[in-house]
């Protein structure tokens, strides 16, 4: 009969640590989501914090109305970040000050004191709460420095650790808890949590536990208050070895902490510890790095020197992983040496097909070197081409065109002649062969056809032609829509760019004398940029 109460008992306890175990796992799944939008949390809260200061933007408060609603920031930015709850926290307290309000003084001065505690200022917050007289206080303030006493001295007790002022700081940390509980009242956040760790530290955490579990049912996930008792449940099973169950509640205060943008935490840093000791160095290494990145927001050295605590164990473990890939790596090397004794025969085999098909390699390098080169080549030749073509389609259709305008008027001119001499006019016959308007008609529609042919081969020529120029000495641009058109100096130039660089064919071409060219060019020259290189770059102006 014993024996099957025992084995009873063993299955019980192996079914509610399974039980336990799924639910573990199922929170870290929830915290790690939780995480991923870490972001969106934080700017929610402060969208929340900014819709408080938007409110109170326009409007002119008074003393009281300053001071409630400096306690209010206070209270959003007290496990959020450090500094702003300083800031608003620290303006009451100098207010008070001023006003000699002590009541209102010692609220803002008990509340001042834990942010400073919480960020390892231990001095100034002790400071602070020795200044206060408790007797002056009334019973709510009572408790709430009473408690922040204990608190202060947990902090401090925390960071003495293995030193001889450890237990002073426990045993102040009692002393503190004892008169908070005498007096605050019996269903309080303040008598509950000093009451359960008061009896743990008199080693009963199993009652601590109980009335622990039970408040906590009264608390809402993602509030500081719930936070802290899940925070401090897990230590209580930390105390009774129960190490499920304090991974449990470290799940659940990370949560309420991460739900609630709680930047003043301590459940990842000691869910990473968990982690490592279980060898899941990875999730470890993540929450930790979570953990810092949350302490340089909230701006807690205390919070950053826990974790700093944390280095000798992370290098540790990594020493030791190193050692073990250090002993995996040395298997491999001999594994190696043993197969490379079996490929040391294939290696002169090899090395030759290497060299042979390096020395193919290095020769299509070579050839693809030479298409690439040809390559370009005939994609310029292409250019050129199409260039020609172009500009032989422009000046074939011009010529036609002009030819048969010249024939033209060379049939009208000889019909009226020919009619002149018939009608034996010969005075007007004579005026009319003495008469240059038929050649400058002929140049006049030589020049326009010249002039519209270059400009649709060349449209930009003109605007490319002025940034060689200087800015005030450029040529002016045609309205679009208006007749192309080209003065004697731009004829010049669209000569030069079509390769005659010749004056006397220049003049000859444009009916001119080599005299009038020469000018031209030269002061054309005088007007570039670059006076060296301005007629290469005219040759360089592309059609399109």
């Amino acid at each position: 009969m014993k024996r099957l109460c025992f084995v009873m008992a063993c299955l019980c306890f192996v079914l509610t640590a399974t039980a336990t175990n799924n639910k573990n796992k199922e929170l870290y799944h929830t915290l790690d989501s939780l995480i991923e939008h870490h972001d969106a949390i934080i700017a929610e809260k402060e969208q929340r914090i900014k819709h408080i200061l938007d409110g109170i933007e326009s409007v002119t408060l008074n003393s009281e109305q300053t001071y409630d609603l400096n306690l209010r920031l206070y209270d959003e930015y007290v496990a959020f970040k450090f500094d702003s709850a300083f800031y608003y926290i620290n303006k009451n307290v100098q207010s008070t000050k001023v006003t000699d309000d002590h009541e209102r003084y010692a609220t803002s001065a008990i509340r001042m004191a834990h942010i400073l505690a919480v960020s390892g200022l231990f001095d100034r917050a002790r400071h602070l709460l020795d200044n206060i007289n408790p007797d002056e206080l009334s019973n709510k303030q009572k408790v709430e420095y009473y408690s922040q006493q204990s608190e202060l001295n947990l902090y401090r007790s925390e960071m003495a650790q293995f030193t001889p002022y450890f237990t002073d700081y426990t045993r102040r940390a009692q002393y503190y808890r004892q008169l908070a509980i005498q007096i605050a009242p019996k269903d309080s956040y303040e008598y509950i949590f000093n009451q359960a760790t008061y009896l743990c530290e008199k080693r009963k955490a199993s009652e601590a536990i109980k009335i622990m579990e039970e408040y906590l049912l009264r608390l809402e996930q993602g509030t500081r208050p719930y936070s802290v008792v899940a925070s401090t449940l897990a230590f209580f099973h930390q105390c009774l070895n129960q190490k499920e169950q304090q991974e449990h509640y470290l799940l659940l205060s990370a949560i309420s902490d991460e739900l609630g943008a709680i930047c003043e935490n301590n459940s990842l840093r000691s869910l990473a510890e968990i982690l490592m000791e279980r060898g899941e160095n990875d999730a470890a290494y993540r929450y930790l790095y979570q953990a810092i990145s949350e302490a340089q927001f909230y701006g807690s050295r205390l919070r950053m020197m826990q974790v700093g605590r944390m280095a000798p164990q992370v290098m540790q473990l990594y020493d030791a992983e190193r050692a073990q890939v250090q002993s995996r790596t040395y298997w491999a090397l001999s594994v190696i040496s043993v197969v490379s004794l079996l490929l040391l025969c294939l290696m002169v085999y090899t090395y030759t097909l290497v060299r042979k098909r390096r020395a193919d390699a290095q020769h299509i390098i070579e050839i693809n070197h030479q298409l690439s080169h040809r390559n370009e080549e005939i994609e310029n030749i292409n250019s050129q081409m199409k260039e020609s073509n172009r500009i032989k389609d422009e000046y074939i259709g011009r010529f036609l065109e002009l030819s048969s305008n010249l024939i033209k008027q060379s049939e009208d001119r000889a019909k009226q002649l020919n009619r002149l001499a018939r009608d034996r006019k010969l005075d007007e016959l004579y005026t009319e062969l003495k008469s240059t308007e038929a050649i400058n008609n002929g140049i006049r529609l030589f020049h326009q056809n010249f002039d519209i042919a270059f400009l649709n081969i060349y449209p930009d020529f003109i605007t490319e032609v002025n940034k060689l120029l200087n800015p005030e000495e450029r040529f002016s641009i045609q309205d679009e829509g208006a007749t192309k058109h080209l003065t004697t100096e731009l004829r010049i130039l669209a000569l030069i760019r079509l390769g005659i660089a010749d004056n006397q064919e220049i003049a000859d071409i444009l009916r001119s004398s080599i005299t009038t060219i020469y000018t031209y060019r030269s002061k054309i020259k005088a007007r570039a940029i670059d006076k060296d290189t301005f007629e290469n770059s005219i040759r360089q102006i592309a059609t399109y």
